[in-house]
């Protein structure tokens, strides 16, 4: 398999690609020398191949072996041997199992007939540490193969550990491990066609269900998607921007890859955004026609809104305990407790008008039925976009809110493109 392929390099050139369990052979055969270079897709750097091959020599069982311990009272009184002794006894057997790390069903039950206690039962904590260890051991030299993947499947089987249990266990190494090959593999120099193949080979060596890879490989395409996009815009007035010409970049990067926008909403609503603000920022505005004599301003933008100012307000507010009256006669009564009554002034947003507001290429008018308003884009401090219109902040006269259900944010930057052209 493709995953199991090393590339293999002398005094800075590519000599070959090899297998894994071609390597001591080669090395053994003079056709390969310790000192050469290895890498495989995934890894973050070259390195020598005495580095896997002494490795693989101590790595076969990467946990020591346990010290054994004399039986304790509890243990005595039991008639079973202690913890520690039923370990040393299954780091040995496994130390020299004819496959690696494979026992059978008759090694565990001389380990428990010889302890007089049950291994997996009492030692299952001990046997999933020596589980993560090997996980974390074949990792270490960013480099997973099939046999190493097959040596975990032997050794879940031979420590009791249930696959459920071992995905749970290993889960977290793995993913930090595909992340890691995920990322070297895509800043490597090559087409993004070949990367996507090579992801796709180290995304199938890694033995985790499709439940945890899907998710996981949804986020990382989404976070390649997004670094990629952000790098092809620019920023204009605070918004992203793409030109057409990084748009063809973007679309023939998502190609290449075969990722497909729709299963990222938020990505693509993102470079849509980009698209249009780009051409209402850049492109050419094209006029409209608004009805209203403006003599030699130009028409760009016009919306039915509702016009909102901040109003002062003043609220009376009553504060104190108990209080209550008393009768005295008729209709007359006492009070009698603590009251006390204050004024507190507050800012509220108040709807004053409705009416039809315009962007021309000089100001910004409001036709409402009770009121007209109309401000130079040289007097606008700034604009702000929220989900129900727009804020324009004045140098005079207040805040002005046009309140609209749709198109803030179109509205917002060609706003802000007329006011800064008008002030160039």
């Amino acid at each position: 398999m493709l995953a199991d392929r090393l590339h293999i390099a002398r005094d800075g050139k590519e000599i070959g690609q090899f297998t894994v369990q071609e390597i001591s052979g080669l090395i053994a055969s003079g056709q390969l020398m310790e000192t050469d270079f290895f890498w495989r897709p995934g890894m973050t750097a070259w390195k020598p191949l005495y580095d896997l091959v002494n490795t693989e020599k101590v790595w076969k069982l990467p946990f020591p072996r346990p010290e054994e311990k004399s039986s304790n009272l509890w243990d005595q009184i039991l008639s079973r041997e202690n913890k520690q002794t039923m370990l040393a006894m299954l780091w040995d057997k496994l130390a020299a199992a004819q496959q690696e790390c494979l026992l059978t069903v008759a090694d565990i039950e001389q380990i428990n007939q010889a302890t007089h206690s049950n291994l997996y039962r009492r030692c299952d904590k001990e046997l999933e540490a020596w589980y993560l260890l090997m996980v974390q051991a074949y990792l270490e030299d960013h480099l997973f193969t099939s046999q190493e993947k097959t040596n975990l499947n032997n050794l879940m089987y031979s420590l009791g550990v249930k696959q459920e249990r071992a995905y749970e266990i290993q889960k977290e190494v793995f993913l930090e491990y595909y992340k890691k090959a995920f990322q070297a593999i895509l800043n490597a120099a090559g087409e993004y066609s070949e990367k996507r193949e090579k992801i796709r080979t180290l995304a199938q060596s890694i033995p985790l269900p499709a439940s945890v890879m899907d998710p996981l490989n949804t986020i990382i395409w989404g976070e390649v998607l997004t670094q990629e996009l952000k790098y092809l815009c620019e920023t204009v007035d605070g918004e992203s921007i793409i030109s057409p010409e990084n748009v063809k970049v973007f679309n023939q990067f998502t190609t290449d890859l075969d990722l497909h926008l729709p299963n990222y909403p938020a990505i693509q609503a993102a470079f849509s955004r980009a698209q249009k603000y780009y051409t209402l920022m850049k492109g050419e505005l094209t006029p409209i026609e608004c009805g209203f004599e403006l003599g030699r301003e130009v028409c760009y933008w016009m919306q039915p809104v509702n016009l909102l100012q901040v109003k002062r307000t003043v609220v009376r507010r009553n504060y104190g305990g108990f209080s209550s009256s008393i009768k005295i006669f008729g209709s007359l009564r006492y009070r009698v407790g603590s009251f006390d009554v204050q004024r507190e002034t507050k800012d509220q947003l108040t709807k004053i008008d409705s009416g039809t507001a315009i962007f021309t290429d000089q100001r910004v008018i409001f036709n409402g039925e009770f009121k007209n308003l109309n401000f130079k884009h040289s007097k606008i401090l700034d604009i702000k976009e929220y989900n129900n219109g727009i804020e324009i902040g004045k140098d005079s006269g207040g805040d002005v809110f046009f309140n609209f259900d749709q198109g803030a944010g179109d509205a917002t930057v060609l706003l802000k493109r007329l006011v800064r052209e008008s002030k160039t």
